[in-house]
């Protein structure tokens, strides 16, 4: 949501987190198929001793939907990860914009871990936000009144978040609803933050550091020398695909300028891709069996 140039007040000076984030982002480049240069891409995985698995869910697993309600995880795919979460040399985690507690009914992958709000919710921190809840709740509904009346521009409620969604508005709703967006959130910079996603803004506590800082948070605390594969679609991942200089970073869609260095067309070719480790796992499993035996990691809760 970017501040138009010569506008008063100062929606765009407090704007430290996601923001200046999004500048570093500009260094952006047009990725490669995967699949069309699969030798070079994987040499890192055959070479690696244990990998870090990190998928978004909506957009990346299953295809987008208007209602987010709707969605479900085919048992075929579940299955396919399933197996991945119980590899000695795999551990397999889930980074989502939704609740914790909606993405694991979703996925229900035993042995992953998962990530709710962007990387916000733990399951050891879920209540411990310095924002009081009754500020997001306040700013939701004042923010509500506001939108009321722009067609095909609605909120979601998230509890600890809240998305104001327009998918299927016109242009001129899509600008009155950021500009009133703005205007509300130019006061409460120091508690608030917007990140902009496919289709939605979505508004958080300030301490809301995003999927790049969860991500590098949870390599922090896993042995060296373990390879991360990050796959995710939209906005909010791009800045774990920076975050990540090393490893297998992969952007799922149409093909544009990201900081992911490789890129598949949609959820269907994230399965091929998951058909594709499981191999690539089994052949290395294989050869440690007939070499050295490489260590396994710490398997999360």
């Amino acid at each position: 949501m970017r501040q138009k140039r010569g506008t008063s007040g100062k929606p765009g000076s407090n704007r430290e987190g996601y923001e200046r984030a999004g500048r570093r982002l500009r260094r952006q480049r047009s990725p490669q198929t995967l699949f069309a240069c699969w030798e070079q891409a994987t040499a890192g995985l055959r070479a690696a001793t244990n990998i870090a698995l990190f998928l978004d869910f909506d957009g990346t697993l299953v295809p987008l939907q208007r209602d987010p309600q709707r969605v479900r995880l085919d048992e075929p795919t579940r299955r396919q990860l399933q197996r991945i979460a119980r590899h000695p040399h795999a551990t397999l985690w889930f980074v989502s914009g939704r609740r914790r507690r909606d993405l694991i009914q979703r996925v229900r992958v035993k042995g992953a871990a998962y990530l709710g709000l962007h990387g916000l919710e733990t399951g050891a921190r879920a209540n411990s936000l310095g924002v009081p809840r009754r500020l997001i709740s306040l700013a939701r509904r004042e923010i509500a009144v506001r939108l009321k009346g722009l067609p095909n521009v609605w909120i979601e409620d998230k509890g600890l978040s809240f998305v104001v969604h327009y998918r299927g508005a016109t242009n001129p709703a899509v600008r009155r609803a950021r500009s009133l967006l703005q205007e509300y959130l130019a006061s409460r910079a120091s508690a608030l933050r917007v990140l902009d996603g496919k289709k939605v803004w979505e508004v958080l506590p300030r301490e809301a550091q995003g999927k790049g800082k969860a991500v590098k948070d949870v390599l922090a605390e896993m042995p060296k020398g373990v390879l991360p594969i990050y796959i995710g679609d939209d906005t909010t991942d791009e800045f774990a695909f920076a975050q990540l200089k090393t490893g297998l970073t992969i952007r799922v869609g149409i093909r544009k300028p990201t900081r992911a260095k490789y890129a598949l067309r949609d959820p269907a070719e994230v399965k091929q891709f998951l058909s594709r480790l499981e191999i690539e796992l089994s052949e290395n499993a294989g050869a440690a069996r007939t070499g050295r035996e490489t260590p396994r990691l710490r398997k999360n809760p």
